[in-house]
């Protein structure tokens, strides 16, 4: 399932050239039908402290066919954004006509100062991939559903000083400020740990990292409460994970989730990027 790539690739370029708290990143809350986003990995900062990607798109059909960028700078220290959130280009009224390529190169020119501050660039290395999460690409209305039902909840990245041997996701819930009651119609509820009342509920993830003996070391991540931009998910999975060790400090990893949940007319995907140290 997993595939080890040597080094990180650029998966597209800029045109021309989210949330109450910082692990709902997929800050588009879709009015509109279905879309998928797509992701480019910008890279690290030198020190391994800055970690930066895009997520972008188009919203189709319902209210706006607005193109979409949001380009996430976190601070792998804190897994917060830098500056509290990320930077959105996005028109949702109906008389919208901000295509993609100019929704990438606006947000692109926003986000050029902290990147250069920062001199985040393109280094470290993948570690694992499910190439069939299609990260890449904006993935088509016929194959976002079977994409959702195929993801997997683990990656097995290249073993190495870190020690990792498997990334697990399992999704939890989590309190809502949000009805999300319809959301839980909708996923796939065969985890014993989601059954139960789910009033006040939404589906949120855990992330744990685990060593060659089958046993997780550390917790990278476990949502308390889902923010209301997530829009009421219906699952999560694994696409990706990243590790860049900058020189005389200690590894730091990447892990990009996918966030499913339900638009207007269909499944919409956004990515969540959890950052940290391993050990």
């Amino acid at each position: 399932m997993s595939t080890n790539a040597p080094s990180m690739v650029d998966c597209g370029k800029p045109g021309a050239g989210l949330d109450d708290r910082r692990h709902a990143s997929g800050h588009v809350r879709n009015r509109s039908g279905w879309d998928a986003a797509a992701r480019r990995i910008i890279g690290f900062s030198p020190d391994g402290a800055y970690f930066a990607f895009e997520q972008y798109g188009e919203l189709d059909a319902g209210a706006s066919a607005s193109g979409y960028s949001e380009i996430d700078i976190i601070d792998t220290r804190t897994d917060e954004f830098v500056g509290g959130k990320p930077i959105l280009v996005v028109d949702e009224s109906e008389e919208s006509t901000l295509t993609l390529e100019q929704a990438r190169a606006q947000a692109a020119a926003k986000a050029a100062p902290i990147v250069a501050k920062y001199a985040i660039a393109m280094r470290g290395q993948q570690t694992a991939s499910d190439k069939f999460t299609f990260p890449g690409e904006i993935v088509g209305y016929s194959d976002i559903s079977r994409l959702e039902q195929i993801s997997q909840k683990w990656l097995s990245p290249l073993y190495d000083e870190t020690e990792v041997s498997t990334i697990q996701l399992d999704e939890i819930l989590a309190n809502s400020s949000a009805d999300c009651s319809a959301s839980f119609e909708d996923a796939q509820q065969g985890d014993q740990a989601l059954q139960g009342d789910k009033a006040g509920k939404a589906l949120g993830f855990k992330l744990t990292l685990q060593g060659q003996d089958g046993k997780p070391f550390k917790t990278l991540h476990e949502d308390k409460a889902v923010p209301g931009s997530r829009n009421c998910p219906t699952s999560y999975s694994l696409s990706e994970s990243y590790e860049y060790t900058p020189s005389g400090k200690p590894a730091v990893i990447v892990v990009l989730v996918q966030r499913f949940s339900q638009g207007f007319e269909g499944r919409d995907r956004r990515f969540i990027a959890v950052t940290g140290q391993p050990r």
